[in-house]
């Protein structure tokens, strides 16, 4: 069997070489020839080849979810999940109104485009977070505005465009759980994590036992109304005065899941390609306590891998993609006996960045 994957990055290569045990092909649609999922795929095609692509491929998945329209409508009938759930994603206005008609729990919001901005924001109470509607990911397209003023700049660059408005949320964590649902409806959920974020983007995450159920239950319906076949994630605020939020949501494999590879029985990539090739799902149970360090901006020149690796149950991941700040260039698994030991891994590691920062 021949499975396709939407996307060329490191969520794509991660899929690869986990799909590769159960003894799949894997072709790759991607317009650098030079991402890393290309770089272990049987094939990679440009845009312009999608036809030849899907001529090849028994079903097709995503790794990011910003892909042209017209690809969208090639692939539609053997896409896992669904396209409508990708263009869904796609938007962050019609995610949030999805959420919101379906009677989901999320923080207050509005919906402007940018030349309004500067006089919405005159009646509303500050601070608050204003995100473009398309194109955001990893903090992009996203702002924090504490007066009226700082709206100026959004509208004068963007008059035309359309943004969500969100109220401030004054959250006790940020965590994320991951659900896989099968052909026939079978859900199965990770454990879930506390996740850290640094410039908008995940810095650190790790394994809790703290109770979530609420979210859990958020999670299983919401796969089962959007009819996932693949992985969901969530990410969800947990707010002071002790309620679930949800943040946003992807339809594929997450960053905030790579602890899978090491803490848990099957990573949430080898169960994407399970789940859409029709096969069992796998046991989504911990292994034991696990967590995840993003390599942001740096090199491999930039690491000092004798001390990495000297942190006992440390696993590099190296992406090879060109160094550019703040890109996720690579990331390091932990694991340990408890979540305090695992918490004092990752602190370890977190003074790599301390001491690269200082020369």
């Amino acid at each position: 069997m021949r499975v396709g994957i939407v996307g060329g990055g490191q969520l794509g290569w991660m899929t690869v070489l986990e799909g590769r045990k159960l003894g799949f092909e894997f072709l790759v649609l991607e317009e650098k020839p030079d991402s890393p999922a290309c770089k272990v795929a049987d094939a990679c095609f440009s845009y312009d080849k999608v036809d030849e692509f899907l001529r090849w491929c028994h079903v097709v998945t995503f790794e990011f979810e910003h892909i042209p329209d017209y690809i969208l409508e090639k692939v539609y009938p053997v896409a896992l999940p669904s396209v409508e759930v990708l263009e869904l994603k796609k938007s962050r206005i019609k995610e949030k109104s999805f959420y919101k008609r379906m009677g989901y729990p999320v923080p207050s919001f509005r919906i402007a485009q940018g030349k309004e901005l500067p006089s919405l924001l005159r009646d509303v109470c500050l601070p608050v977070v204003v995100k473009r509607d398309v194109m955001g990911y990893d903090g992009k397209g996203q702002y924090v505005v504490n007066h009226p003023q700082d709206a100026q700049v959004i509208a004068t660059s963007y008059p035309h465009e359309w943004f969500l408005v969100e109220d401030w949320v004054d959250f006790a964590m940020e965590f994320s759980i991951i659900g896989v649902r099968d052909k026939s409806g079978r859900v199965l959920l990770y454990p879930p994590t506390v996740n850290f974020h640094q410039q908008g983007i995940l810095l650190y995450n790790k394994t809790t036992s703290l109770e979530v159920k609420e979210a859990q239950d958020i999670l299983h319906h919401l796969m089962e109304d959007l009819g996932i076949v693949g992985v969901l994630a969530v990410e969800f605020f947990y707010t002071k005065d002790g309620k679930v939020l949800i943040n946003e949501m992807a339809p594929r494999v997450h960053n905030t899941g790579h602890y899978t590879l090491d803490g848990c029985y099957t990573s949430q990539f080898e169960n994407l390609v399970r789940a859409v090739t029709g096969l069992p799902l796998g046991s989504t149970s911990l292994k034991c306590p696990a967590g995840m360090v993003n390599i942001l901006g740096l090199g491999l020149e930039d690491l000092d891998l004798h001390f990495l690796l000297s942190v006992e149950g440390a696993k590099l991941y190296w992406y090879s993609k060109s160094k550019k700040p703040r890109r996720k260039m690579g990331h390091i698994n932990v694991v340990g006996r408890t979540e305090e030991e695992v918490e004092y891994k990752i602190n370890r590691l977190l003074e790599m960045y301390h001491v690269l920062e200082e020369k």
